[in-house]
């Protein structure tokens, strides 16, 4: 689970700092047909806690994706990088991600990141031709 304690990083006084971890993300992702993920994702940001106690995360997304050319169908993999870029506040029915009992869920807020980084095909070269057909007649 990917979370932070607002109350534990206010008790140690650490307001300003960096995190990182894995995630195994969903392959419902993906929404590249024969794709999957090859690796977790690697998941590192920077944070900064306010005193009215919301925080900002600003870091990126590291994933690899392998599967089937889209183009060609040969096999391939590609390494996505993404931002993220989140504000967290502790109250509800605001625009930006919220949470509850000084539990920060980070999930959304990375998953936002996977799929506004996620390519639209998986090619395995530019450029690629895509399947070729010979007629031996």
């Amino acid at each position: 689970m990917m979370i932070i304690d607002i109350r534990k990083l206010n008790a140690q006084k650490k307001y300003v700092g960096t995190m990182e971890f894995s995630y195994s993300a969903p392959e419902s992702l993906i929404e590249i047909p024969l794709v999957k993920f090859a690796t977790p994702v690697s998941v590192r940001f920077d944070y900064e806690l306010f005193e009215d106690d919301s925080i900002e995360i600003v870091g990126k997304v590291c994933y690899k994706l392998v599967g089937q050319c889209s183009r060609c169908l040969q096999e391939t993999d590609t390494t996505v990088e993404g931002e993220l870029d989140a504000y967290f506040q502790p109250v509800k029915d605001c625009e930006d991600y919220s949470y509850t009992n000084g539990i920060v869920d980070l999930t959304q807020a990375v998953n936002d990141a996977i799929m506004a980084s996620m390519p639209y095909l998986l090619v395995c070269k530019l450029p690629c031709e895509g399947l070729t057909y010979s007629d031996n007649k």
